[in-house]
């Protein structure tokens, strides 16, 4: 689907369902004022104490808003999908959470104390068990090399600023918090080794929320890019088994609540599968659940021998191009600053940052 397209349905979509959100709002208000005006028509008890404590209920009773079961027998039910999808992101999110600190903030010196970078406890742990380094630790830990590095990062650069353990975008520094990859994992997992390793300045740390936000934002663009190279699908569907595949789960799950001619109909194309493909089924055997469910196990999808995934076309297009890689790296940061406008960044970070690392 062109992207002017994708972007109206879209916009309709959100208006629809706002557009229910509001109906259903209206509804219910409307019954409850339907509820309080039934409860002001009822007969009061002459005791005086009696009445007052049966206006206090009234009251509440005007205030109180509709239960939990009120609000799910009325709204709709794809509100009720999108709430139940919702409450199993929010049970699942301890599990997708980081376990540790992202930045440990170690520093680590050049063999004459000068500052070169803030690297992890696990990268420091390494230079040292390697012999290639002394830990030190006078209140802050660092570690100092036993050798000159070939690089050096300049000040203020990315790579020895202090990160900060919390959301680049809205500060949060609660436990539910992600690595999200600014240029997708689906394409950097295809760069060239120097466009990825050592390249931390475009993996960032986000909460939960933040995180559904933008990634939802990044797979429409995925979807826009991959769009543009026609791919195939990796999948065709046999219509003739998708057809008998239906029949079988209708007679599993629906032989009660469809009508008798449609059960028969139902029954003859899944005997008619039988007999084309030798199986032994008379035309007074019961279709018992165990054969029905063979019928359904089977594949009714062909895969595509010459599928290629649409980030491979993608990355296949500008990885022996420095200038297009470069631009491309870019332009997912210029679209994670667009799409989430993060006021957290670490300091150096730059849309400008060097993509790929000449060391490796």
């Amino acid at each position: 689907m062109p992207s002017n397209q994708r972007s109206v349905a879209l916009a309709f979509g959100i208006l629809a369902t706002v557009t229910t959100v509001i109906h259903t709002i209206k509804k219910l208000q409307g019954t409850a004022r339907e509820r309080t005006s039934s409860d002001d028509t009822n007969p009061v008890h002459p005791d005086k104490k009696t009445n007052t404590q049966d206006e206090g209920s009234s009251h509440h009773r005007r205030s109180s808003s509709p239960s939990q079961s009120e609000w799910s027998e009325l709204l709709p039910s794809h509100i009720i999908r999108e709430h139940t999808k919702e409450k199993r992101r929010q049970e699942k999110m301890p599990l997708l959470a980081m376990k540790t600190k992202m930045y440990d903030n170690i520093t680590m010196l050049d063999p004459q104390g000068q500052t070169l970078s803030k690297i992890s406890r696990k990268k420091a742990r390494w230079y040292v068990n390697k012999g290639l380094a002394t830990w030190k630790d006078d209140g802050d830990a660092f570690i100092q090399l036993k050798f000159e590095p070939k690089a050096r990062s300049e000040d203020g650069d990315y790579g020895r600023s202090t990160k900060q353990n919390i959301c680049v975008s809205c500060g949060d520094g609660c436990k539910s918090q992600m690595r999200f990859s600014i240029v997708p994992h689906a394409y950097r997992s295809l760069f060239p080794k120097r466009y990825k390793t050592h390249m931390s300045h475009d993996v960032v740390l986000l909460c939960a929320d933040c995180h559904l936000r933008v990634g939802q934002a990044s797979n429409l663009r995925m979807n826009e890019l991959e769009d543009k190279f026609v791919p195939q699908k990796r999948y065709s569907t046999d219509f003739e088994q998708y057809k008998v595949r239906s029949a079988a789960l209708a007679l599993i799950n629906w032989r009660h609540q469809i009508p008798e001619e449609k059960v028969a109909l139902h029954e003859t194309i899944v005997r008619t599968y039988f007999s084309k493909s030798g199986g032994q089924v008379s035309g007074k055997e019961e279709l018992s659940i165990d054969l029905l469910q063979s019928v359904i196990d089977v594949e009714y999808r062909i895969e595509n021998p010459k599928y290629v995934p649409g980030p491979e076309l993608v990355v296949k297009s500008i990885v022996d191009n420095d200038d297009e890689m470069t631009a491309f790296i870019r332009q997912w940061r210029i679209f994670f600053i667009d799409t989430i406008h993060p006021r957290h960044l670490p300091d150096g970070w730059s849309v400008n940052h060097p993509v790929a690392c000449d060391d490796t």
